[in-house]
C-alpha cells in the first residue's frame, strides 16, 4: 500500500490550483485599440502550407478573386461586414487597409484576414490565413466566399 503524506497532497492541490489560475488568466488577452498603420503596398504572402487564400497569390490553389469596389461607401460596407463577423477583433487599420483576427468558435484558433483597397483600380485585395497548423480544411476560403456573398447582397441595386 502506498502512503502519501498530507503535506504532499496539499502541495499538489496548491500546484494544481496555481497552474489552473495561471492558465486561465494567461490566456485572456486584454482588448487593445487597433493600431494605426501605413497602408502596405501588398498583402502578406501565403505560406507554402494549404491554410491560406489570397487575391495576390500566384499559386492557383491559394488564389481567390479580389472584391470589386466602385466607391468609398462600398469600401466602408465591406469593412463593416468583416468587422461584424463573430469573434473578430481589429488588429490594424489605415484608410485603405484593414487587418482583423478571427477566432474559431470551439478551439479558439486565430486566423488573420486582411483587406487592401486600391481606389484607382476599384479593387480590394483580400487575404485570409490560419496562423498555425498545416491544413485549414477550407475554412479561410469559405470565410472569404461567405463575406463576398454578404457584400454582394449589401451592395446590390434593387
Amino acid at each position: 500500500m502506498l502512503f502519501i503524506s498530507p503535506g504532499i497532497l496539499n502541495m499538489r492541490r496548491l500546484f494544481l490550483i496555481t497552474s489552473t489560475v495561471a492558465l486561465l488568466f494567461g490566456c485572456a488577452a486584454p482588448l487593445q485599440s487597433p493600431e494605426q498603420v501605413d497602408t502596405p503596398s501588398a498583402l502578406s504572402s501565403c505560406p507554402s502550407a494549404p491554410r491560406c487564400v489570397s487575391s495576390q497569390s500566384e499559386d492557383l490553389d491559394a488564389f481567390t478573386s479580389p472584391f470589386k469596389v466602385t466607391s468609398a461607401e462600398q469600401w466602408q460596407t465591406l469593412q463593416s461586414l468583416l468587422r461584424s463577423l463573430p469573434r473578430t477583433q481589429v488588429i490594424a487599420q489605415s484608410p485603405h487597409y484593414l487587418h482583423v483576427e478571427v477566432r474559431s468558435k470551439i478551439m479558439r484558433y486565430r486566423d488573420d484576414v486582411e483587406l487592401l483597397y486600391t481606389p484607382d483600380k476599384n479593387r480590394v485585395d483580400v487575404r485570409s490565413a490560419s496562423k498555425i497548423g498545416y491544413y485549414d480544411f477550407g475554412v479561410n476560403r469559405e470565410r472569404i466566399e461567405a463575406l463576398r456573398l454578404r457584400f454582394l447582397d449589401a451592395t446590390a441595386t434593387p
